[in-house]
């Protein structure tokens, strides 16, 4: 054992009333009397425990001052997670603080110093009306507890500060220490009243009051810091008195009983701190593991005593360690450190080793210990806890104390390997197969993509497809149109070149062998098959980040689900309408195909007098027929293509001179007359069901037209949307007719006709990012979830945030939570997504009953339940009682799903339920009467 004691941590000999080892990193926190305000000092640990690190100029001492309370500090403690510290002062007032980024400096009681690390107070709890003089964080850190002179404990919601969930009074005098049961079911208080008192944590009321052992004590000590040992079997106070001398009680949690303690303390005892861990050793004379408790006491007779609850006599006891009472304790976690402060204002470290204390138990041996001690994990969660406590009112919910809790729900459902289903194998279009193969071409390509010097390279490719009865057939591949007036595009292997290889992928039906050169090449169109359960539609429309060089874009794109997610480069700001700017497609970007059509553009193919002419040809990639005889139909335009779509209908062109044409891609005819916009085309694409196709300008003016209809569905401008969120870089319209647009800063939004507004489906304000943050899904399947979809998509554009996230369950985060669920579901609404709708009424639903009040919850219920007796009586009512074609009592009962394993929430699940199912009786009855 080692004892230290650091001269640079001092307090300039006024008292340092507490103390506190962070659970996490190697630093500590102390508290007591500045000059003219309390004091709260980080000190960094490494100089206490190292000598080199102390004399090295380098290792900073002090991480961080504090003195925003007015009067002394009588207790700081860090919380279980170490992310938050809270500190008690005679200003009545209790101070959350939190660490933030960045540095500062700070003029203290301890001359100028510079803040290392910045923490910043997040929360001021008003409630006492005296001075505070203890404060314990509950396992979990659900709850923090808060004991003052005026004779009252104050039970805070650590996840909603600054709420008040209990204040306790049952003492008569003041209340000196406070400590937590570590099985989550007592809180235990200690006061000047002579008096220890239990309270339940399930309802807050008292479960006994120990007297007996303090008696015969008097209001001596400043503090009465007591401690719960970490199996929860014993409970060790300070003060307490046996035979006219001081000790420290022992009050087993059986019964209660006060027949053992710890004496030779010379003067009344201040504090007691219990080891973190459970210790084992193996026994000497036995041979047998040893299970036991440590801990450390502290005396007004300036003396340090170490007990083990193995052992009758002390591990250790040191005499005049300081120049006045000890006040404080502090393990840390590994357990071989204890710091102790006293009223002198210095602080002792005591180094030990496993041999002499023993070894903590690990996780799983104390998991097992309390399932034997307490049927519970030792990870305990108090706010389930006090539910197990509830009585259970009703006999349907008598399982659910059984239930594991379970998280939000999944849009996508998870299975276990049990119930795991087995996909069936879903063909692949050929424009999938094209983007996958495209995407990887322009991968392993070295040229720059928007290059316009890219040669388009031949296809060297073959597909022999072999049937089940064992014939085989040699497909002929496609080789692409080139512009005769300009140079061969052509280019033949080497000898150098590696040999074909053969790919078999195997089907049902037949078996596909694929022969390629070692060329990269243009994409080919193969049946091929994947278990894929979600498929990405193809409409999407992209477009790459620009060049630094030429600033130009890379043209459309096709996503597929081989490809992987997005991963934008860095982006150089586009001045011309924050749009983007529209260039000629080259190379790959020239080549699209669906089903047995493909189709090719070839820009300034023609050179002529009058300007250059552009083609759009298109083939039949599957009729056995020679290469000119496979042409079904060719057009000329009189301007560079700078996007072009196709579906089963129709080829969608528009080009740099602003024109858009709908083609029939059968005969290649025009469809509607040749559309003008003010600017060239950046984007197009089409619906899933063809009937839909729309484009997007350079000057960000967006239109959607009814092809079929030959009619105009919307017409809109992004500018407003644009300004300062970079260029557009992807377009989809869905089935509905809603658009969707994603920028290159990371945003998405979709229109809403009947508001005439463009709504928010990401951006990177602060409610979003919180609210996205950890419920992004990997979803790229626009058909059935496209706000999920976009989102994913536009959020890998999104700078990541250089701040640290905080993870702990605060109150903003509880709030942030609930109102983006609202949010969601307002959007699936607005975008016709009937079932990311449900999906976001059941997570609704979820964070309603973990962080909602029930003023909330019932605004929630009512507006789904309904009026009752319209929806009884009038028939016509009911069925406009719906969202998105779903019955509003279906939503309702996605949502009471999450209150029905809270039991918490019981009554308002059977409230609820008994009306819906009074009302779906009713409703059945009234279905029969109007039947017959």
């Amino acid at each position: 054992m080692k004892l230290l004691k650091p001269a640079f941590v001092h307090n300039q000999d006024k008292p340092i009333f507490s103390i506190d080892i962070h659970p996490k990193e190697p630093k500590f926190v102390t508290g007591g009397q500045g000059n003219d305000s309390g004091s709260v000092v980080i000190w960094n640990l490494e100089p206490v425990l190292s000598e080199k690190a102390e004399m090295d100029p380098k290792v900073p001492k002090i991480l961080c001052q504090i003195d925003n309370h007015l009067s002394c500090v009588n207790a700081v403690r860090w919380s279980m997670n170490g992310q938050m510290l809270a500190s008690g002062a005679d200003d009545k007032l209790v101070m959350i603080w939190k660490r933030f980024s960045g540095t500062g400096a700070n003029f203290g009681s301890i001359g100028m110093t510079k803040n290392i690390e910045n923490w910043k107070c997040t929360s001021t709890l008003r409630g006492h009306n005296g001075d505070i003089l203890d404060l314990a964080w509950s396992p979990q850190d659900r709850w923090l507890a808060s004991c003052s002179i005026d004779n009252s404990i104050i039970i805070w919601d650590a996840q909603s500060f600054p709420t008040i969930v209990a204040t306790l009074k049952g003492h008569t005098g003041l209340v000196k220490g406070v400590t937590w049961d570590p099985v989550g079911k007592f809180l235990a208080t200690q006061s000047d009243d002579r008096s220890v008192k239990i309270w339940k944590t399930s309802d807050w009321t008292i479960q006994t009051t120990i007297t007996e052992p303090f008696e015969e004590c008097g209001g001596t000590t400043h503090i009465l810091r007591l401690s719960w040992s970490p199996d929860g079997q014993y409970l060790v106070s300070a003060h307490a008195m046996n035979g006219g001398g001081p000790t420290a009680q022992i009050i087993e949690r059986d019964g209660w009983k006060c027949d053992k303690d710890f004496v030779g303390h010379r003067k009344a005892v201040t504090c007691v701190r219990f080891h973190n861990s459970i210790l084992k050793r193996q026994s000497q004379k036995t041979n047998k593991t040893q299970q036991y408790c440590c801990l450390a006491i502290g005396s007004r007779d300036r003396c340090l005593s170490v007990w083990m609850t193995a052992l009758q006599r002390p591990l250790l006891v040191i005499r005049d360690l300081f120049e006045d009472s000890i006040l404080d304790l502090s393990w840390s976690s590994d357990g071989y450190i204890l710091l102790a402060c006293s009223g002198d204002g210095t602080v002792a470290c005591l180094q030990f080793n496993e041999d002499q204390l023993g070894k903590p138990l690990s996780q799983d041996d104390k998991n097992s210990l309390y399932q034997r001690m307490y049927g519970k994990d030792a990870t305990v969660d108090l706010s389930s806890q006090a539910e197990k406590e509830m009585i259970i009112e009703n006999a349907e919910l008598l399982n659910t104390a059984q239930d594991k809790p379970r998280g939000p729900p999944s849009l996508i459902p998870t299975f276990t390997k049990d119930t795991l289903p087995i996909p069936k194998p879903v063909p692949i279009p050929s424009v999938q197969k094209e983007a996958n193969e495209s995407m990887q071409s322009m991968e392993s390509s070295s040229t720059t993509l928007g290059s316009t010097s890219t040669p388009v390279k031949p296809i060297l490719k073959q597909v022999e497809t072999r049937r089940a009865d064992g014939k085989r057939r040699i497909t002929p591949m496609f080789i692409p149109l080139t512009d005769t007036n300009t140079s061969s595009t052509m280019e033949l292997a080497s000898s150098s070149q590696p040999r074909s290889q053969v790919i078999i992928e195997k089907n049902s039906e037949v078996i596909t062998e694929v022969k390629t050169s070692g060329l990269s090449t243009l994409p080919t169109t193969t049946s091929t098959s994947v278990t894929e359960p979600l498929k990405l539609d193809t409409r999407l429309a992209f477009r790459d980040t620009p060049q630094k060089a030429h600033g130009s874009l890379a043209s459309m794109s096709l996503m597929s689900p081989a490809v992987a997610p997005i991963t934008p480069k860095t982006a150089i700001p586009i001045v011309r309408m924050n749009s983007g700017k529209a260039t000629p497609l080259t190379g790959s970007q020239c080549v699209k195909s669906i089903g047995d059509y493909r189709i090719q553009v070839i820009n300034d193919s023609y050179k002529t007098a009058f300007g250059n002419l552009s083609r759009v040809a298109c083939m039949n990639i599957n009729q056995q027929q020679q290469m000119d005889d496979r042409r079904i139909w060719e057009i000329t335009v009189g301007s560079a293509i700078s996007s072009f779509s196709v579906c089963t209908k129709y080829v969608l062109v528009g080009s740099m001179d602003g024109s858009v044409r709908f083609i029939n891609i059968k005969n290649g005819r025009l469809v509607m007359p040749v559309l003008n916009q003010a600017s060239p085309i950046l984007l197009t694409g089409f619906s899933p069901n063809s009937s839909l196709g729309g484009a997007l300008t350079e000057r960000a003016q967006l239109c959607v037209w009814n092809v079929d209809n030959m009619k105009v569905h919307m017409r809109s401008s992004c500018v407003d949307i644009l300004n300062g969120n970079g260029y557009v870089n992807m377009f989809y319209v869905t089935d509905f007719g809603v658009p969707f647009i994603s920028t290159s800063a990371g945003s998405a939004y979709s229109y809403s006709p009947d508001l005439q507004s463009w709504i928010i489906v990401n951006a990177s304000d602060s409610l979003t990012r919180c609210g996205l943050h950890g419920s992004i899904t990997n979803i790229k399947n626009m058909k059935a979830y496209p706000v999920a979809t976009v989102q994913y998509l536009s959020h890998s554009f999104q700078q990541k945030s250089k701040n640290p996230v905080d993870a702990s369950d605060d109150a903003w985060e509880a709030h942030t939570k609930i109102s983006f669920a609202e949010h969601q579901v307002q959007l699936c609404e607005s975008v016709n997504s009937p079932v990311e709708l449900k999906h976001w009424y059941s997570v609704l639903g979820y964070y309603l009953a973990t962080y909602g009040s029930e003023k909330k919850v019932r605004q929630v219920l009512d507006e789904l339940l309904g009026p009752i007796y319209s929806l009884q009586s009038d028939a016509d009512f009911r069925s406009k009682h719906k969202i998105l074609n779903i019955e509003k009592h279906e939503l309702l009962r996605e949502v009471l799903a999450s209150f029905h394993s809270s039991t918490k929430w019981q009554r308002i699940y059977c409230e609820y339920m008994d009306q819906l199912n009074e009302m779906e009786a009713v409703k059945c009855e009234n279905i029969k009467i109007d039947e017959t």
